[in-house]
């Protein structure tokens, strides 16, 4: 594996040095029922904190999901978990790895 330390984005860390290993980004819409996405987004975020993962979630919603995903990025979070109400209606999310942009 080759070890990379920035990019053009901003930080790339290795999850074990990371300070936040997982960031939870529920995307929120003005006419949606918010408020069990949120629930959904710390219940997800409670499992992997007591798999022993560093996990937080950005319920911020003064910035769009767009600022949140840079904001991220640019620390070097090793990977984004985006929870739209969509995904969360087919019980599905999606994960993106900083280090590669791969998006599964």
């Amino acid at each position: 594996m080759i070890m990379i330390h920035s990019d053009n984005v901003g930080l790339v860390l290795p999850p074990r040095v990371a300070q936040t290993q997982v960031i939870i980004v529920p995307i929120f819409y003005k006419d949606g029922d918010n408020k069990v996405l949120a629930d959904k987004a710390r219940a997800l975020a409670a499992e992997l904190k007591q798999s022993g993962i560093r996990t937080q979630v950005d319920e911020n919603p003064s910035h769009n999901p767009g600022f949140k995903f840079a904001h991220w990025e640019i620390r070097g979070t090793p990977v984004r978990i985006e929870l739209g109400s969509k995904d969360f209606d087919k019980q599905e999310v999606k994960i993106v790895v900083r280090h590669s942009q791969q998006k599964f």
